[in-house]
């Protein structure tokens, strides 16, 4: 611990991280340019960490690995200080500025809707932004404080950021009608060995990453993946065109056409788990009040009960709730 670190220090090498000069991080910061360096160098000396390489003349400087490290996290330390007093005002009804809430193209829009509606009832005088990102790009935007929550599809390896399990949803698989599967009314998971096979990409959805690889391993299941798509429409796509499988999210469904059809497994093994994700303790009062509606509503799966659910429970997700009847 080093209690003498100031936060205007964190802002101080933020800015000359960004600028990579004494003159022009000095200007921006509104101190003269001996100050800024002797701050420092006080703050160096006092971590025993040298920041930032000094050259030509010690006006240009250069990140050392350790200075690009300090200056990610002081990034975040003067990120979620502004939060803190946002946090605080909004307790006391004084909220400013935009509620940020992201959510994943896989996520049933049924209940992104249904969010936004609540928002705009419960909240009208604040400016809710809701965008569209995959769930990668979202833990990362939470984790920066760019979000104030997320609907992702979650991970068992999302250790970083708090998450409300809200909605489950078994895994099909996008047939084109002239697939020789296309006959078969139940997949097995079987099926997906040496199957050529369309899927998310695993870097922005980590659920059709390593996380769906090591399950299919652990039961000795290799498809051959033909292609990583970006959306599950592009995937549709790609299945009505190349004429190849793809696993999707029941959401799809929404998204078919007369040249796609769906098969589920008969094995109840593959599925998403639709979370609301958020960083730190849930102390925001809107995202209390978000909270309490997904659980009023949606019936939230605890994370004990994610391995057997029964489909007919997941239709009552989506019935009319009084809460937003009318609008």
């Amino acid at each position: 611990m080093y209690p003498g670190i100031e936060l205007r220090l964190y802002r101080y090498v933020s800015v000359l991280a960004e600028e990579l000069n004494f003159t022009q991080a000095a200007q921006r910061l509104n101190v003269s340019q001996p100050t800024l360096s002797t701050q420092i160098r006080d703050l160096e000396r006092e971590i025993n960490v040298k920041l930032f390489e000094r050259t030509r003349g010690g006006q240009q400087v250069v990140l050392t690995a350790s200075g690009q490290a300090f200056a990610t996290e002081a990034r975040l330390a003067l990120v979620h200080a502004d939060r803190a007093i946002q946090e605080a005002r909004a307790v006391e009804g004084l909220h400013a500025g935009t509620w940020n809430l992201g959510y994943s193209p896989l996520v049933d829009l049924r209940i992104v809707s249904r969010v936004r509606r609540y928002l705009e009832e419960a909240y009208p005088s604040v400016n809710s932004r809701i965008v569209s990102g995959h769930s990668a790009e979202h833990v990362e935007a939470l984790i920066a404080g760019r979000l104030h929550a997320g609907l992702i599809i979650s991970t068992a390896e999302e250790q970083r950021i708090a998450r409300d399990f809200v909605h489950r949803e078994r895994l099909l698989l996008a047939l084109p009608r002239q697939h020789a599967l296309a006959a078969k009314k139940n997949i097995e998971i079987t099926d997906l060995h040496d199957l050529p096979l369309i899927k998310i990409r695993g870097d922005i959805e980590p659920r059709f990453g390593e996380s769906l690889k090591r399950f299919l391993a652990l039961i000795r299941i290799k498809p051959r993946i033909y292609h990583e798509a970006t959306t599950q429409g592009e995937a549709l796509q790609i299945v009505a065109q190349d004429g190849v499988a793809a696993l999707t999210t029941e959401a799809a469904e929404q998204l078919a056409n007369d040249y796609v059809l769906f098969r589920h497994f008969v094995q109840e093994l593959l599925f998403v788990h639709t979370s609301l994700a958020y960083f730190g303790e849930p102390v925001s009062p809107i995202l209390t009040s978000v909270r309490k509606f997904l659980s009023d509503t949606y019936q939230p799966l605890e994370p004990a009960s994610l391995v057997r659910e029964p489909k007919t429970h997941q239709m009552i997700l989506f019935t009319p709730n009084p809460l937003i009847q009318g609008t």
